[in-house]
């Protein structure tokens, strides 16, 4: 008999802002988040905008024969984690057992937007067969106004002992994952002109100018980043109960035309993609005295990170 989830509630000791959805696979927001903090440069008490104390969700499990838990994490905050933090805490009849402790935004600076990376976790039960465990998810707020929220992705009971990827839910970027990936409308000004530059100056030049990426949106690139993740933690898995999952992320790593060498770049509203400052583009066949440096300085661009990714151009 396999393990499985028999409730799912907010805690007892909740000051309410939970959310979820599913009873096999859950989604949860824990945590108010709806008004950006209206002070960052002053730090002022924002009355209304944040409760005091924890919001909790409790998912009970019934373990049966064993099982694995997989599912997937994340915060964003306004506040700094002295503060606001995320705790996720497995108790058992053997005690509790910390998953995540006071996760939180480094340092002690507030109000400014800060968002963790999308974690990856698998938790084998078997310890505590025919038994009743319960995971808590529980973020703390100090009702200061710059809110915080925790997230619980994909929650399930799995006997593959790999998180499956994340529902791209982002209106824009499923435009991206269904193939129009390549938007030059949200570039800024700065980018766009050196953009239009760079394409002229080559093709004055005899050269070919390809252009591969312009804008992206933070919920696309966080999307490459776990698919590569999760195919780098999956690849070489031969058990049959993670085959379905495998062909589903080689499937999604191949369509993206992702490589080994290079894991893609963190979702990051302050990314340059994200911002709309930045390009990529391969430039061939461009005559000897020419390179594509020089090509990009003609048109005040430049090549921020030249090793490690060579058609990245963005204002000079």
């Amino acid at each position: 008999i396999p393990a499985k989830i028999v409730s799912v509630s907010p805690g007892s000791d909740s000051v309410g802002f939970t959310t979820y959805s599913g009873t096999t696979n859950i989604n949860a927001e824990i945590g108010r988040w709806d008004t950006p903090y209206p002070y960052p440069d002053t730090g002022e008490y924002a009355p209304g905008l944040q409760p005091v104390g924890n919001s909790t969700l409790g998912i009970d499990i019934d373990v049966n024969d064993g099982g694995l838990v997989t599912f997937r994490y994340k915060v964003r905050t306004y506040d700094a984690g002295i503060y606001d933090w995320y705790d996720i805490l497995l108790e058992t009849p053997t005690g509790t057992i910390p998953i995540v402790s006071r996760l939180g935004k480094p340092g002690s600076s507030y109000g400014s937007y800060w968002e963790s990376a999308n974690v990856a976790i698998t938790q084998s039960l078997n310890k505590w067969r025919n038994q009743r465990v319960r995971f808590i998810f529980r973020v703390r707020q100090d009702g200061w106004g710059d809110q915080t929220q925790g997230s619980v992705i994909n929650f399930a009971v799995s006997t593959c002992d790999v998180a499956p990827l994340t529902p791209i839910t982002d209106p824009v970027a499923l435009q991206f994952e269904n193939g129009n990936q390549i938007d030059t409308t949200n570039l800024t000004a700065a980018a766009l002109a050196g953009l239009n530059c760079m394409r002229g100056r080559v093709a004055e030049l005899g050269g070919t100018f390809s252009l591969s990426s312009a804008y992206r949106p933070v919920p696309y690139q966080t999307h490459l980043r776990e698919v590569w993740d999760t195919w780098m933690a999956i690849r070489n898995k031969t058990s049959p109960e993670c085959e379905a999952l495998k062909l589903e992320v080689q499937r999604e790593f191949q369509k993206h035309g992702l490589l080994i060498s290079q894991r893609p770049a963190a979702g990051s509203p302050n990314a340059p993609h994200a911002r709309g400052v930045a390009f990529d583009a391969t430039i061939r066949s461009l005559p000897a005295a020419q390179t594509v440096d020089t090509v990009a300085s003609t048109c005040s661009m430049y090549r921020p990170w030249p090793g490690n990714d060579p058609v990245h151009y963005q204002p000079r």
